[in-house]
């Protein structure tokens, strides 16, 4: 390699040394200050013990984050590691992501005795991890928002929501957070911007929507755990879930993935999918005359249930 080569490679390391280490600065600044602006708002206390930049990915990461209430100053919840993708503050992110890893209830609020005696242990004592996401394509105004958590050993859950024709809520949005950075959010600029909201979800064309819960080892535990409490086994429990389910107005079918799964306890899945090119607003004024009758409106949403 020439002097000229080695010379150029030097100088592009530094650079990226030298723009990781101000990135990494700049982070430390951001996440102080919006830490700050959370305790201010929420009345909690946050410590964390390093924040970390990755230029190449645009993710933050923020490890060993302890919430403490300001009042009590009793602990609540610590955080193993919380990870940010895709974040930015002057434009809309075409994807952002937030991952919570080894959330846990602190060891003080765990042994209070008000908690103690009300929170089983296996819940009490779980380690939770989160995964939510959001995907903007301005293009068209396509949106996804996906959400999945896991209590260890005990479930899983997951959500999906496909949309489009968001680009006036995304918009808004960005505003308000901007109005927020700036102080610029008065009463009365908040009251203008929940209306402004509102018609932008009203606006909303929603696509396709899921929602699933499976068993991770302790689910059916736990539930026997909470029907003890309340004098109760899992054999009424079914029992009284029959009794209810018959004054729903629903279909047989789907009646029987709930009675299935509340039988099994191993997994229970929904699905949805809305007709194309309607609105939040229009879909609510089409379901309103098929509410008294279950079926078509099971059919019109494409609603499948499964439950075992």
């Amino acid at each position: 390699m020439n002097k000229v080569a080695i010379t150029a490679v030097a100088v592009a390391v530094c650079g990226a040394v030298g723009a990781n280490w101000y990135a990494n600065t700049r982070a430390d600044d951001v996440v102080a200050k919006q830490v700050q602006q959370f305790s201010e708002q929420t009345g909690f206390d946050v410590s964390y013990e390093n924040v970390d930049y990755s230029l190449l990915s645009n993710t933050v990461v923020i490890e060993h984050v302890s919430f403490m209430n300001k009042t009590t100053q009793l602990p609540l919840i610590d955080i193993e590691r919380l990870s940010i993708e895709g974040y930015e503050s002057d434009e809309i992110s075409p994807y952002t992501e937030l991952v919570v890893n080894g959330l846990s209830l602190s060891n003080d609020w765990q042994n209070a005795p008000e908690n103690a005696a009300t929170v089983p242990e296996s819940i009490a004592k779980a380690k939770y991890d989160m995964i939510a996401s959001m995907s903007f394509d301005a293009g068209n105004g396509d949106s996804e928002v996906k959400f999945a958590a896991s209590a260890q050993n005990i479930l899983d859950l997951a959500i999906d929501f496909d949309m489009t024709n968001s680009q006036d809520l995304m918009s808004l949005q960005r505003e308000i957070d901007q109005m927020h950075e700036q102080g610029e959010m008065d009463l009365e600029a908040e009251l203008q911007m929940q209306s402004k909201m509102m018609s932008a979800m009203q606006a909303l064309e929603p696509k396709a929507f899921s929602f699933s819960l499976s068993n991770d080892g302790e689910l059916k535990t736990l539930v026997d755990e909470l029907l003890q409490k309340n004098g109760l086994d899992h054999a009424q429990l079914q029992s009284m879930l029959a009794a209810q389910l018959d004054a729903v107005p629903a279909s047989e079918e789907n009646k029987q993935a709930v009675k299935n799964f509340i039988a099994g306890l191993n997994s229970f899945e929904v699905s949805m999918a809305f007709p194309e090119k309607t609105s939040l607003m229009q879909l609510s004024m089409q379901i309103q005359p098929l509410v008294a009758n279950p079926q078509a409106l099971e059919q019109f949403l494409n609603l499948k249930m499964t439950g075992n």
